[in-house]
């Protein structure tokens, strides 16, 4: 490390070298100082000082009759050096601004891909859905028409396909959106009456499937929180009964976690294995017993799910017991200030 001692002991230097040899190697050493003292952002009015110690050194060491014949030739070096300096920091000040630049464009660029992200979303949605749904229109009318049992067979898979299809493209686009996010606003809303709608919302899928399930939800839970972590809960409480069994049961409740509340959604499904707890909330993950089975998935509402409750700086996981007592997956979020 270059210390301010070294500064002056260098151009002393190269003060008396020149004064009194007059090479000039010696203003080349000079315009070199000037350029790293730049690059140390040592400042000017050091810079004269550095010069006025070395003179006076100068004063000392040389006798006085030469001194006098150096006085002309004194300032010589310092010009050198200021030069350079001057010619340096123009040069750092240029930099400074092309790095400027640099950052305002990427910055634009950046804004730019998000802009195209969202575009890209939409033009998915609008393109992919409408052939989606003009397909199931179509299965729709033939399968009211179909008498033969194999055909209707075969366009009660494509009904389901398309089915599939469709929510690939709405999870896929709603995900996509969501990338692009980095902050969010928030208002205080109760979560039990955002669980109590949702709940109220997925009773025909319950009975469909012969479930029960159990509010464990007795008061206000005020939280900070944006209309999206409603997507939060609608995944979490749609994948309890997609994955759990016919005649199952879900329990959802809320408890009090210090500084935050926990939404728990237990089902009594086949659990999770706990080296796959992880990757579950990784965008296109999916557990191989999941896959090798019937309910077909694309892996993104679990990653939404991640990444909503990552914007609110809350926490998500899931804590899977032995295969007969299912998963209950949480989520973590702040509890609202109290006036």
């Amino acid at each position: 490390m270059i210390t301010e001692t070294d500064f002056k002991e260098r151009y002393y230097g190269i003060l008396k070298g020149y004064v009194t040899t007059r090479e000039e190697k010696y203003l080349m050493r000079s315009e070199d100082l000037g350029y790293e003292l730049v690059r140390c952002n040592v400042p000017p009015e050091d810079i004269v000082e550095l010069h006025e110690l070395a003179i006076s050194r100068l004063a000392t060491d040389l006798p006085a009759k030469n001194m006098m014949e150096c006085v002309g030739f004194l300032s010589t070096p310092l010009v050198e050096l200021m030069m350079a300096y001057g010619l340096a920091f123009r040069q750092w000040i240029d930099d400074l601004e092309k790095s400027k630049q640099e950052l305002i464009m990427y910055a634009q660029e950046l804004q730019h891909s998000n802009e195209l992200k969202e575009l890209f979303a939409d033009i998915m949605r609008h393109d992919l859905l409408n052939p989606a749904s003009l397909v199931n229109g179509f299965v729709s009318i033939l399968l009211e028409w179909e008498e033969d049992e194999k055909k209707k067979s075969l366009l009660t898979n494509i009904e389901k396909s398309n089915r599939n299809l469709v929510y690939i493209i709405e999870k896929a686009a709603e995900f996509a959106k969501l990338d692009s996010v980095e902050e969010l606003d928030y208002s205080t809303h109760d979560l039990g009456l955002i669980l109590q709608d949702i709940v109220d919302t997925f009773m025909p899928k319950f009975e469909e499937n012969e479930m029960t399930v159990d509010m464990g939800i007795d008061r206000s839970y005020p939280s900070l929180v944006n209309p999206l972590i409603e997507q939060v809960f609608v995944n979490l409480i749609s994948n309890a009964i997609k994955y759990g069994p016919k005649g199952g049961h879900v329990d959802i409740s809320i408890s009090d976690a210090g500084k935050e509340w926990q939404v728990n959604v237990k089902d009594n499904g086949s659990g999770i294995p706990e080296q796959d707890r992880e990757m579950i909330f990784t965008r296109f993950s999916r557990l191989d017993k999941v896959n090798k089975g019937s309910i077909k998935g694309t892996g993104l509402g679990l990653a939404i799910v991640h990444k909503i409750v990552t914007l609110h700086n809350g926490g998500v996981g899931v804590d899977s017991n032995s295969p007969e007592n299912g998963s209950n997956f949480w989520v973590r979020l702040n509890k609202a200030p109290t006036i």
